[in-house]
């Protein structure tokens, strides 16, 4: 008699022929990627307007003021892009910048409602799209090892031809990408929203001085200069102006030192009035300030706006500097071959700018030099927001030390004595003022006449509404060396910021003028994102290495002495004098010395470097091993479980 095994193949269920789970796996591999593809394919024809940013700085969206600008739009803009392929294709950062570009592009056609047309070209050599970028004007790059010339240029027009140029776009001003790109839209539609005045001993709209050979020659504009006129109409006022003319929107100060009488009663109106102003004073202008700026016939290299302040209830003092080691930027030894921690110049980031600020959140660092502080006096009316501070534990530095003979950067540093508070460098004033002149206006100054056009209708004695007032205690935060660096690049002067201050400056304006059309475009961001932690052990390391340099110097200033003395005793002797068993004995133990200092000194910058080599090597495996590691063991831990799993499914069926 033959009996059949339960699991052979029969008519029934249980006699059902059981499929391999090998071709299982395999078929449901297969279905994935059929659904994969078509799912893909089915967003892309129906999700073509739902995009998902997921960048650290949201760097492909677009910010609430471009919305408002692009909503403004009346008539359609053009935008006519030309990108040679080419040159992505043989520098490739600029092919991944590219990328970057048109997407951003497109998302402003997508958020325009057809208001933003959008033209891509690759003008390839000798073709009519080439000689259309020649006519805009844009910029031709010779591209080594190809024939003809490469663009990367955006050229924007409007329906009455006005034309709005990119010569080249820059990858270093990834950071202002879009900005750049609505202020281009913002010019082509609207136009400009207000006036500016500057006044100040600060010529940031660019002067003319006496040169070589009694020439005179041109200083051009400061880039903070370039950057308001974007936006801003600008007008400079004489430093002995009577009355603010009443088409100024906005009244920036710069570093107004000695002002006459009847200037600061014509500032002291014009707040007073309403009007709103950005003002720049310093206790320490690194701008002027030399070898000589400490003489006694030097006038002092510092501003304020005294009586203007005492009147508000606001102090700036003039005699001291904020330093800050933690927020301290790195400069030039005096040897030239290595650098030094500087505490009184900072450049400030993060919990240093206020983030709750519209001027300051979307600013990544600002650049300041021996900056000085704001603070409300006691029972004043007026009410301090803090933009930028300095850090928890910042401390301040005498002018004195600043002044006169070259500073001392080790010194400083060695000397540093963390303080209780943080300070504060700018600041937004508001509040009910009176007026710093309450006995009406004052004589004219003996150098000056009087200007009958400067007729007030009246005389105010207290703000008729809350005063409006940005105050930074920083004058070298408009100065182009401070935060820019130039670079030629194919016979243009290109500015290239390695700080937000410009930014700071546009949106402080932008913010008095009370318009936010473009007060959210600055310092989006960038894909750069600097070894913070790595630059601290620089700073932690140069400390220490700062430290040894100095004894060193100090043991061989000592041992030059002693040497020197010898020399002396020689000279007068007029002849040579033998060194004693105990004077050979003691430039020998400075010689070991000496050399015992410099061996440490080498130590401690093998182990900066060392520290700097552990964490770079830690930082690129786990972006580059660790996740195919984890992968991978969560691929092995997932097959042994499925095989133990089948193992015993099989164990319970038998």
């Amino acid at each position: 008699m033959t009996t059949s095994h339960p699991d052979a193949a029969g008519p029934g269920p249980r006699g059902a022929r059981r499929l391999d789970p090998g071709r299982l796996t395999a078929l449901a591999l297969v279905m994935l990627a059929v659904l994969f593809v078509a799912v893909n394919v089915l967003a892309s024809f129906t999700l073509t307007a739902q995009r998902v940013d997921l960048t650290a700085d949201k760097l492909y969206s677009l910010s609430p003021a471009t919305q408002r600008v692009l909503d403004e739009i009346e008539e359609p803009v053009t935008l006519r892009l030309f990108y040679s392929k080419r040159l992505g294709t043989q520098v490739p950062a600029y092919g991944i910048y590219a990328e970057r570009v048109q997407d951003v592009l497109r998302e402003y056609v997508d958020r325009s409602d057809g208001k933003v047309v959008l033209e891509i070209y690759d003008p390839t050599p000798f073709t009519p799209v080439e000689d259309r970028a020649v006519s805009y004007g844009l910029q031709q790059i010779p591209l080594e090892g190809a024939d003809g010339t490469v663009f990367f240029g955006l050229a924007g027009s409007n329906t009455t031809d006005d034309i709005e140029t990119i010569p080249f776009i820059q990858p270093d001003r990834e950071a202002f990408l879009e900005y750049d790109l609505t202020k281009m839209i913002y010019s082509l539609s609207t136009g400009s929203i207000g006036k500016v005045g500057i006044i100040g001993s600060l010529k940031i709209d660019g002067d003319v001085r006496m040169g070589q050979m009694g020439r005179p020659e041109q200083i051009p504009p400061m880039v903070v200069s370039e950057r308001i006129r974007e936006v801003l109409d600008v007008e400079t006022l004489p430093i002995d102006i009577q009355k603010i003319p009443d088409d100024i929107s906005i009244l920036l100060v710069a570093h107004p030192k000695a002002l006459p009488p009847r200037t600061l009663f014509a500032i002291d109106q014009y707040i007073l009035a309403g009007g709103k102003a950005a003002i720049f004073v310093d206790p320490y202008a690194e701008s002027e300030a030399g070898p000589m700026s400490g003489g006694p016939m030097a006038a002092p290299p510092s501003s304020t706006l005294g009586p203007i302040f005492e009147a508000w209830g606001l102090e700036m003092p003039t005699d001291k500097v904020v330093g800050d080691r933690f927020a301290a930027r790195r400069i030039g030894a005096a040897d030239g071959r290595s650098f030094v921690t500087y505490i009184p110049w900072l450049l400030l980031r993060g919990p240093n700018l206020d983030r709750q600020s519209p001027i300051t959140s979307q600013i990544d660092s600002l650049a300041v030099a021996s900056a000085g502080y704001l603070k409300a006096k006691d029972g004043a009316d007026i009410r301090l927001t803090p933009l930028v501070t300095s850090s928890p534990g910042s401390m301040l530095i005498d002018v004195s030390r600043l002044s006169g003979a070259t500073p001392e950067p080790e010194k400083l540093l060695r000397e540093y004595v963390a303080g209780p508070e943080r300070f504060v460098i700018a600041a937004m004033v508001t509040g009910t003022v009176r007026t710093a002149f309450p006995d009406g206006r004052p004589p004219l100054a003996e150098d000056q006449d009087d200007d009958p056009n400067a007729v007030f209708d009246t005389v105010l004695t207290a703000s008729t509404t809350p005063i409006q007032a940005i105050v930074v205690a920083d004058s070298d935060v408009l100065t182009d060396r401070f935060w820019v660096q130039f670079r030629e690049f194919y016979g243009r002067r290109v500015a290239v910021p390695g700080a937000g201050n410009g930014d700071f400056v546009a949106n402080a304006l932008d913010a008095l003028t009370g318009s936010s059309a473009l007060l959210d475009l600055r310092g989006q961001g960038s894909s750069y994102r600097p070894f913070e932690v790595i630059e601290q052990i620089k700073r932690e390391a140069d400390r220490k290495f700062q430290a040894k340099e100095q004894e060193l110097r100090e043991t061989l200033a000592d041992t030059q002495k002693k040497l020197d003395a010898l020399r002396n005793r020689e000279a007068s002797t007029g002849g040579p004098v033998a060194l004693s068993a105990d004077e050979r004995g003691q430039v020998q133990e400075y010689q070991r010395q000496i050399l015992r200092l410099r061996s440490e000194l080498r130590e401690v910058q093998r182990s900066l470097r060392e520290d700097v080599e552990r964490l770079e090597t830690k930082v690129l495996f786990a972006n580059i091993a660790l996740m195919p590691i984890v992968v991978a063991v969560f691929a092995v831990v997932l097959a042994v479980w499925r095989v133990r799993r089948r193992a015993r499914r099989a164990a319970v069926e038998a």
